[in-house]
């Protein structure tokens, strides 16, 4: 069967151009597929806008390579670029760039990886082992699993040794992927939500309406929450995003960067490290490392983090369902991107709550 995709490439051509699917990649081609293709003499990666059912030109070349499998764009993301396009005046692919961390639109997956060996129950009589491989396979079958090089130090051992293990049948060694989380090492205490006061009650009571559906239809989905530092603001935003939660849906959390502490960051992870609602905090801002920001964005596509806390950058979260946008201290000029696409992600944030019947 013929399939066709239409190719927004990360050079800035203002077009989009149709290229045949490969039978061995229709299955892992979608829009918002991450592709390589011919372009001239040229290989470019581009990403798949849309999938026609046929095409107005009569020779198309073949996709080279398809990166990862399944969408880096939701169709939700991708309908807000093309907004992007046309109210920043750029073309789609610089709006698009906007949308994919520079470590996530890279031709080759960023995954950090390494050697693990764990214990395994053996296949039938297993080898005999020597008195000193005995030694490491108690040691193993104690742990079940550890990193290769943390063994083979605990142990005074050498990975020769290890793998007469795994030939023996009683051990296998394995690549795997080590995921970098900026806040791994710090210690999370619980928090349970606080009660609410009547200013904070009437605030809330109009935003869960709203994030509700009731009311008017015309009725707006945002709203501006003013009061001093202290004053309450953040047990309001954490209660909606515990309403979102229950609606099984996600939030984001936009802060300006001055703000981004790791104290802000724990607020929202100790409230939602554990309990009925618990689900990961992912965080994407500049001052994480290239691969860190690979894996909190991976962490979001994949459901796995639910609340997203970062900079202006964090709008685009891949969240779905959106539930509820927080845009804190919305007056800062930090949300206001310089260079092209000139976007403000405060606006950014109304337009794509519109879209996908969240609130902000």
């Amino acid at each position: 069967m013929t399939m066709i995709a239409r190719v927004t490439l990360e050079i800035a051509l203002r077009k989009e151009f149709d290229y045949l699917v490969p039978e061995e990649f229709q299955d892992r081609v979608e829009i918002g597929s991450r592709v390589k293709v011919p372009f001239g003499p040229r290989k470019v990666m581009g990403v798949v806008t849309g999938l026609p059912a046929q095409s107005e030109h009569a020779k198309l070349k073949p996709i080279l390579g398809v990166v990862g499998k399944g969408s880096f764009v939701t169709p939700k993301v991708l309908e807000l670029a093309r907004w992007m396009a046309g109210y920043y005046c750029c073309p789609v692919e610089t709006a698009l760039k906007s949308v994919l961390p520079v470590s996530v639109r890279k031709e080759k997956e960023g995954w950090k990886k390494q050697l693990y060996v764990r214990s395994i129950e053996p296949v039938g009589s297993p080898s005999k082992l020597t008195k000193r491989q005995e030694e490491l396979n108690a040691v193993l079958r104690e742990w079940k699993e550890l990193p290769l090089q943390e063994f083979l130090k605990m142990t005074q051992s050498t990975q020769a040794t290890v793998k007469k293990l795994e030939s023996a049948g009683v051990a296998l060694i394995s690549r795997e992927v080590i995921e970098r989380d900026p806040y791994a090492h710090e210690h999370i205490l619980p928090t349970e939500p606080l009660e609410l006061n009547q200013e904070q009650k009437t605030s809330m009571d109009a935003v869960l309406k709203a994030m509700n559906h009731e009311g008017a239809a015309k009725q707006s989905n945002v709203f501006l929450l003013h009061g001093v530092t202290g004053s309450g603001k953040t047990e309001v935003y954490l209660q909606a995003i515990q309403h979102a939660l229950e609606q099984g849906k996600g939030a984001i959390v936009l802060v300006p960067e001055i703000s981004l502490t790791p104290q802000t960051v724990e607020r929202f992870k100790a409230r939602f490290s554990s309990g009925k609602h618990q689900t990961l905090v992912a965080v994407l801002h500049s001052h994480l490392s290239e691969g860190e920001r690979h894996d909190e964005w991976h962490k979001i596509k994949e459901g796995r983090a639910r609340i997203v806390i970062g900079a202006r950058s964090a709008v685009f979260a891949p969240i779905d369902p959106l539930g509820l946008i927080i845009v804190d201290e919305e007056h800062e000029h930090s949300y206001k991107q310089e260079e092209a696409p000139r976007y403000h992600a405060r606006d950014v944030a109304v337009v794509r709550a519109q879209r996908e019947k969240a609130v902000v």
